[in-house]
């Protein structure tokens, strides 16, 4: 086995082209093999990065005379939910947008998570540095000016504490940071990772119908801007919140005739990669997981 090694490096030293074109596609071989393998493992096998993933479903309003059609939530329909439902200790709404981030003269296009007050309770995720949003910053109208940014955003600018308070550029506007997210930590998308989270006070502000067709106000019953996601009581389970959700549903529709006409909820796991109204929208994707890491 020696001589055989050593006559290997001899024939690799006479011919360094080829080693070196040989060493290069291995390499780029191994680079990229290594970069989906983690790129999968994180998109579908990793632990999520928010406390008990497995008392997290997320929430879907399906049409009763047509099942394959979905929609998202109003504000005021989440506060309903949040309000009356019986199976979740705590429920939290968001959305994602397009927005232009960075300082004057330095803007950059980036995801930002909005995001109801109790988004990081709900998820269990303490902020690694100042406050989570406050309630009165939620409510539609407000319009209130405040970010939370992310670990990474902090990393850019060299892990100073100074950055609490100070601002950053939203579309042009100015936003006062006042938290930042723990290291590790992209909300619960692994394929779409907000560089900062915005309250719902400012989604008609600087939201660009990120996945919604319904161009309506945030504080419209008739929106569909939202997707909710909700931790369930202990003891709870998908299966047997099912009633209680029908039984929501139907009282809600009663309430608002119009606006919930046919409306159902069902629950879902948690979708990681998709912020789809369907969730049918991930399904298709996951079975070919372990395909990817042959």
């Amino acid at each position: 086995m020696v001589q055989d090694l050593r006559f290997a490096v001899r024939q690799l030293f006479k011919a360094p082209g080829f080693t070196i074109a040989a060493v290069t596609v291995l390499a780029l071989g191994i680079g990229v093999n290594t970069a989906v393998f983690s790129l999968v493992n994180t998109l579908f096998f990793a632990p999520p990065a928010y406390a008990k993933p497995h008392e997290m479903v997320q929430l879907f309003s399906q049409d009763k005379k047509d099942p394959n059609k979905f929609r998202g939530f109003s504000y005021p329909t989440y506060l309903d939910i949040r309000e009356q439902n019986a199976v979740f200790s705590d429920a939290m709404s968001f959305n994602l947008a397009l927005i232009g981030l960075g300082q004057k003269g330095d803007t950059r296009r980036a995801f930002a998570a909005i995001v109801s007050s109790n988004y990081f309770s709900v998820l269990g995720v303490p902020l690694a540095r100042g406050r989570t949003f406050l309630p009165e910053e939620e409510t539609p109208g407000h319009n209130v000016p405040v970010a939370i940014v992310s670990y990474s955003y902090w990393q850019k600018h060299d892990l100073n504490p100074s950055v609490i308070g100070s601002q950053l550029l939203v579309n042009g506007r100015p936003f006062t940071i006042v938290g930042i997210t723990p290291k590790g930590f992209v909300g619960t998308l692994q394929i779409l990772s907000p560089e900062v989270w915005l309250p719902i006070s400012v989604y008609d502000q600087v939201a660009n119908d990120f996945g919604s067709k319904n161009k309506t106000t945030m504080d419209d019953r008739n929106g569909t801007q939202l997707r909710i996601i909700g931790r369930l009581k202990p003891g709870r389970t998908a299966v047997a919140a099912k009633p209680a959700l029908e039984g929501l549903a139907a009282n809600l529709e009663k309430a608002y005739p119009v606006e919930q006409k046919n409306q159902m909820f069902i629950t879902a796991p948690v979708s990681r990669i998709a912020v789809s109204t369907n969730p049918a929208a991930a399904s298709g994707v996951k079975p070919i997981a372990p395909l990817l890491q042959l």
